[in-house]
């Protein structure tokens, strides 16, 4: 399939050139409006306190990210429950699941796969694998939804040309007078329009221009998310052998164990993706990382492997939030669950081992939380928008730069990275591009409402930050 560049263009809206002309108090003449006014103004409105206050929260939540914010607030309020007494939502959580289980095993088609027998009490295979794999689809299903409005427009406009058609002869279409729905439509087309340029990637993803493909990604994803049940089947099997919820899982922990939790699970989960997807990403007769502890045979032959599992992802330079898990089981299975599922096993293990379960055991609540952050990370990371909220830079770089001497941020949480000189720079670099355009733009609307003077078409529009003009790679995994 050719290759096709997205065609950025700006909003299809008119706008004077000139404004018109201010009688001046000393001689009553016209002057000519000069638009450099607003820029001047701009300036100064960027440097007020109000100003650099406004933008602050943006900035704090782009640079922390929306899944770090969640787990803070979510730590606040474990603070506030362990020391002013429990708010209720875990406890009513916990009963309204055991509730929908007993429902379920009531059913016709429970009783005929024996899902009901007692036998299977003791696993608790209710809350250890299906709610589990149902809040992470729903979670990967939902962000990937929301993410991918941003496409629909640029998408299939025909597709939404049809449908201001049918609703304009539909029943209450015809009830509503056509130039309202124009108007609404046309105001769609703009915001989506100008929301395209926050694209990092000047292109678009394989789905987004075949159908064809787009099954095929659905279809992947699909299959991957039904295998992810099975590895949680062995994680919770795994959790099971140990003393995990040897203690009441109504009762939260401890205010200071979830953050040490989380933040070691991250640093196992970078070590078991970093080096693997490293290795998958050294190209074909060159010497990686794996050459220097294994021999020259058994790492070409891992090199190969991993490989192999890792190029169906990087089928297309351009990310597409539904794409995140867009890969083969195998890679599915190693890079996008194991390095997660791991260390939850790990630190249940060694707390056995060490005699503090009861404080530093692997808690249901705080399973919970990380399985649902890192799904919501990994979708998150594959957006392939800047966002007032959300910068997957970081990502996109991989992708863009993914094999040969370029290659970099091969980890997740940027340990490995830092420490082997694999970190990219590029997307720190067009992140404060676009902050600072954004911050000027919010700055020239200011000063332009002060003025009354309009802004300009080139003030309107953004600074595009494309990467470079490569083309996505088609069925090989290296350029």
């Amino acid at each position: 399939m050719s290759a096709t560049t997205r065609n950025r263009k700006p909003p299809s809206t008119n706008h004077s050139s000139a404004a018109s002309a201010h009688t001046s108090d000393s001689d009553g003449g016209a002057a000519s409006i000069d638009p450099q006014v607003n820029e001047r103004l701009a300036k100064e409105i960027q440097r007020e306190f109000w100003f650099r206050l406004r933008q602050l929260p943006s900035k704090i939540t782009r640079t922390t990210g929306p899944v770090a914010l969640c787990l803070l607030s979510l730590w606040a309020v474990l603070i506030y429950t362990n020391h002013y007494g429990p708010l209720g939502y875990w406890a009513a959580f916990i009963s309204r699941s055991t509730d929908y289980r007993r429902r379920f095993t009531e059913t016709n088609f429970a009783r005929k796969l024996y899902l009901d027998s007692p036998a299977l009490n003791p696993y608790s295979l209710w809350r250890g694998v299906v709610v589990i794999s149902v809040s992470t689809s729903c979670t990967y299903i939902c962000i990937a939804l929301l993410a991918l409005r941003h496409e629909l427009f640029h998408w299939k406009p025909e597709l939404l040309e049809k449908y201001l058609v049918d609703a304009k002869t539909s029943f209450l279409g015809r009830l509503v007078p056509d130039s309202w729905l124009n108007h609404l439509f046309n105001i769609y087309e703009s915001k989506h329009a100008k929301r395209t340029r926050d694209r990092i990637q000047d292109r678009d993803h394989r789905a987004t221009d075949d159908q064809h493909e787009l099954a095929q990604v659905v279809r992947c994803v699909a299959r991957n998310l039904f295998a992810s049940t099975f590895v949680v089947f062995v994680m919770w099997m795994a959790l099971l052998q140990t003393g995990f919820e040897s203690h009441d899982i109504v009762k939260p922990p401890r205010s200071f164990v979830p953050p040490v939790q989380i933040l070691t699970w991250h640093l196992i989960g970078d070590t078991f993706y970093y080096f693997p997807h490293c290795i998958a990403h050294t190209p074909r007769g060159s010497k990686g990382i794996h050459h220097k502890v294994l021999p020259n045979f058994l790492a070409d032959r891992l090199g190969n492997f991993l490989r192999n599992a890792h190029k169906t992802h990087h089928r297309s330079k351009a990310n597409l939030a539904i794409a995140a898990w867009y890969c083969s089981v195998t890679e599915q299975v190693l890079f996008n669950l194991f390095p997660v599922m791991l260390g939850p096993v790990l630190t249940q293990v060694i707390a056995d081992k060490t005699g503090t379960t009861k404080i530093w055991g692997t808690h249901l609540i705080t399973l919970y939380v990380w399985l649902l952050a890192g799904t919501a990370t990994s979708v998150l990371a594959h957006t392939g928008f800047r966002t007032s909220w959300n910068d997957p830079g970081k990502h996109d770089e991989h992708h863009e730069y993914a094999f040969g001497q370029h290659a970099v941020n091969f980890g997740t949480a940027g340990f490995w990275d830092t420490v082997l000189g694999t970190k990219g720079t590029k997307f720190i670099e067009g992140a404060k591009k676009w902050q600072q355009q954004r911050e000027r733009q919010a700055a020239l609307h200011i000063a332009s409402s002060r003025t009354g003077i309009p802004l300009t078409r080139e003030q309107k529009l953004v600074v595009e930050q494309p990467m470079v003009d490569y083309e996505w790679i088609d069925t090989r995994v290296e350029d």
